[in-house]
């Protein structure tokens, strides 16, 4: 069986937050937010955490390589052998088919893309 790959998409307050947790138990496996891997990445003092903190402190905003590369470190640990859902990336196209390359290269591929949407008020 491949791995349940999972992109949730929505604006701030349609729900992911209160979605994701319901999803995570229902496929169990873990949700990756690219904003807590970035930290963590920084925290650890990984390579790719050491350029994305000087980014950070410039008050850039990470490139897509860099974001995609800590994507790529972090679904290598176990806890995302069976998959993952993806909070909040790509949010580009770009982003997007630089995701299907790196899955493509580890043999995988987005298996649901999730889209909350809440009607305008």
């Amino acid at each position: 069986m491949g791995k349940d790959i999972l992109i949730l998409f929505g604006p701030p307050g349609a729900g992911k937050g209160s979605h994701a947790p319901k999803i995570v138990d229902a496929l169990g496996v873990p949700q990756l937010s690219t904003g807590d891997m970035l930290r963590a990445a920084v925290a650890a003092g990984t390579e790719v955490g050491k350029k994305a903190k000087s980014v950070m402190e410039s008050g850039g905003l990470v490139g897509d390589d860099l974001v995609v590369s800590i994507i790529c470190d972090r679904i290598k640990e176990a806890d995302c052998a069976g998959g993952f859902i993806l909070d909040g990336f790509p949010r580009t196209v770009a982003q997007a088919k630089m995701l299907d390359a790196m899955l493509a290269e580890a043999g995988t591929k987005v298996k649901f893309v999730l889209a909350l949407e809440v009607p305008d008020a």
